[in-house]
Order: structure tokens, then sequence, then C-alpha cells
């Protein structure tokens, strides 16, 4: 989850000037954690707690408002009743990797991504896209190879994964959708060497940089396993107190042990 995380605030700076390159600063002075991380450790505390997702959003959403929510978003997080919206964004994917871990078979992991997801993201390639990056995360945590995972998601999501890193950069712009999101960020984990090689792929693309991040992310951390100690550290520096005690509780019941 953390790797998901990191990724959202080492693209923090580049959401809005993309840069068609690996060659980066990873972690910019000028980087924060956005509404990627905060409803993500959102998830984390539902799942934890085993509370309802929907009034623990609009509670983190009170806390952290100016976190960079999209339109939709705060129009629901702000009603008495809010209800679904039929969103096909990002926002879906990019919040969900505790789904991963926190599940043990693949069946649960389909079927809570769908439930977190509809809460807002109703819409079908909304769920698809958060059920495609938490399948990832359960296949890669669980030994799965890059080969497995793309069958897998090609197979399952009917998702184009054909396309390399170096031929999607050229023409690749900003896409808020999870069609257009999840595939490339699943293809920058898939070419990756390691879990900091997945996010420069992933930024390398431009478009929604730190959502793609996040996503690429949470994918690499499962796959690769712990992040290397200077981003897990670095990342969790930019966290406040109370997302920080989050993350480090859902790390000691879920990850690594």
């Amino acid at each position: 989850m953390l790797g998901a995380i990191a990724g959202d605030i080492i693209g923090s700076v580049y959401e809005w000037n993309n840069i068609k390159s690996k060659e980066f600063v990873l972690f910019s002075p000028k980087a924060f954690f956005t509404d990627d991380s905060v409803l993500t450790v959102a998830l984390a505390e539902a799942i934890l707690n085993e509370d309802d997702y929907g009034q623990i959003m609009r509670r983190y959403y009170r806390r952290y408002p100016d976190a960079g929510y999209g339109g939709s978003f705060h129009k629901w997080a702000k009603r008495a009743d809010p209800k679904p919206y039929n969103s096909w964004g990002n926002g879906s994917a990019m919040r969900t990797s505790p789904v991963g871990y926190a599940f043990e078979n693949l069946d649960d992991v389909l079927r809570q991504a769908e439930y977190y997801a509809a809460i807002t993201h109703n819409h079908p390639e909304g769920i698809k896209g958060a059920q495609a990056t938490s399948a990832s995360i359960f296949l890669a945590r669980n030994g799965a190879s890059r080969e497995e995972i793309k069958s897998y998601i090609i197979r399952q999501f009917k998702y184009d994964l054909t396309r390399t890193i170096d031929e999607i950069r050229p023409d690749y712009e900003f896409d808020v959708s999870c069609q257009g999101t999840v595939p490339q960020a699943i293809t920058a984990f898939l070419e990756s060497e390691n879990y900091e090689d997945a996010i420069r792929n992933a930024i390398s693309l431009g478009g929604d940089s730190d959502t793609m991040a996040c996503i690429t992310g949470g994918i690499a951390e499962a796959f690769y396993g712990k992040l290397p100690e200077d981003i897990a550290e670095t990342a969790m520096n930019f966290l406040d107190e109370n997302l920080r005690e989050i993350v480090a509780r859902f790390y000691d019941k879920y990850m690594y042990v």
C-alpha cells in the first residue's frame, strides 16, 4: 500500500507539468500527497475497522478538503445522502491497493474491489479498473510472474497490454478514465526492473501522473516485496500522524507478516 502512496507523492508535481522522460528527481521538494493517498488510507481504515467506507471517505474529505479531489467527488462528499455517480474515472483504481492485500482469494478480491469502487464509481469501467488493479496486486504478492499477471488481466478484463512503454509514451495524453489509465499503469509495472523503475516508467508517460504512479506503485510493491528503505521512509515522512498511524496498522495486520 505504501508503494501506491509513494507513487502518488512522487507523481504529484508532474500531474500538471508532464515529463516524457525517466530522468527526474524522485521526491521533489515540492511534492505532496493527494487525494489518491488520502482515499487509499481511508480504505485501509475501513478494512481494518470493518467500517463503512463511504462514511470514512466523507470524514477524510472533511479532514483533507484540499487534497485534489475531482469535481464529482466534491459534490458526492458534500451531499447529506450521497449516491454513486456512475463514474468511469480512475479514482476507483487509485485507492484500491489495500484490497489486494486484505483478502485471501481472488474471488474475494474481485468482489471487494467492486464493492468499494461502486460506492462512487459504479460504472462498469470504474469497477473493472479497480478489479484489475486489485487483482494484479493479489497475484503479484502471491508469486505470479509478470507473464501470468499480464495473461490474466488480458483474459479477464480485455485490456490491451500489447503496446510497450516506448510505443505509448509519444502520443499519450492526460486521461482520467480507468480505460485510459489502468492498462498503461499495468504496462509500466510489467516493463520494470524494480520498484523505482516502475514508478519512473509510469511518470514518463505523462498524463495523470500521480494516479498513474499510484496504480503502478501498488502493483510493483506487491511484486518486488518491501519498498527500498529510503523510499518508504521518505514517503512516510510526507504523511501526517493520522495517515502514518493507519498505514502502520495496516502493515502490521496484512503485510509482510
